[in-house]
């Protein structure tokens, strides 16, 4: 199927364009910029390959990202790898800060956004996965989304089967109902679902969702914490999270 976006390679000393190729940083890093035809913006990605001697391994990928990455979100997951705390996995961490404008979409792309989740299945997972040797099944792929990004995975879950595996910490869901109304008619089976709340958190909004899920007979694992709504809580999950999604 021919893809009619580029992308934009980032290198620490240059910026290339080209088709589907990814400046080699430290750590086993790729930082790339896709064009969107979809949203008509462009969308910076970072990639982390935790094992690249291992061919066959799960994608987690991550919204919010840059602002995962500046508060350490990816430090934690690669030291929980080198100690072998977590499985081996590829790391897709997506942005919300427009590349050229440095404005944060993340409101407009969270709020039951039917593009933003084209753009995913139609130019995003297409090309992050275009260098495997074989398509990604639905249980080899997982979301993770933060606050209005748990959102975001809650309309997901119900609306694409590109994702098995979701991760909802400290989801908001009031500002889109269309959400929780497309878990309730979805036809996804077998999903797997790990929700958070700290405390004067999100607490009202997760046991709704954990019975909405349930209902659907859908594996569901709640994590209450003492964190609150912020990256120290967040960050302090990352274990048992990944290891509920990637078992």
């Amino acid at each position: 199927m021919k893809t009619n976006f580029h992308i934009i390679t980032l290198s620490f000393f240059s910026l290339i364009m080209c088709n589907l190729c990814a400046a080699q940083v430290p750590d086993n890093e790729k930082k790339v910029i896709i064009a969107s035809k979809i949203l008509a913006e462009n969308i910076s990605i970072t990639t982390y390959d935790s094992a690249p001697e291992i061919e066959i391994k799960p994608f987690v990928y991550i919204t919010d990202g840059q602002k995962m990455i500046e508060n350490g979100t990816l430090d934690i997951i690669k030291e929980l790898t080198i100690k072998g705390q977590i499985p081996k996995a590829n790391y897709v961490f997506v942005s919300t800060i427009d590349a050229k404008t440095s404005q944060d979409k993340r409101n407009t792309y969270f709020f039951c956004n039917e593009k933003y989740m084209q753009f995913f299945e139609k130019e995003l997972a297409p090309t992050i996965e275009s260098q495997l040797s074989r398509k990604l099944k639905p249980k080899e792929r997982s979301l993770i989304g933060i606050s209005f990004g748990g959102l975001n995975a809650v309309y997901f879950s119900g609306k694409t089967e590109l994702f098995q595996n979701y991760a909802l910490l400290s989801p908001i869901t009031y500002p889109c109902k269309e959400a929780l109304s497309s878990i309730a008619f979805s036809e996804n089976e077998n999903l797997n679902i790990f929700i958070s709340t700290g405390k004067n958190d999100a607490e009202n909004y997760v046991g709704p969702l954990t019975q909405l899920y349930k209902s659907k007979g859908y594996t569901v694992e709640n994590l209450e914490t003492e964190g609150a709504h912020d990256f120290n809580n967040w960050n302090g999950q990352m274990e048992q999270m990944l290891n509920k999604l990637l078992k």
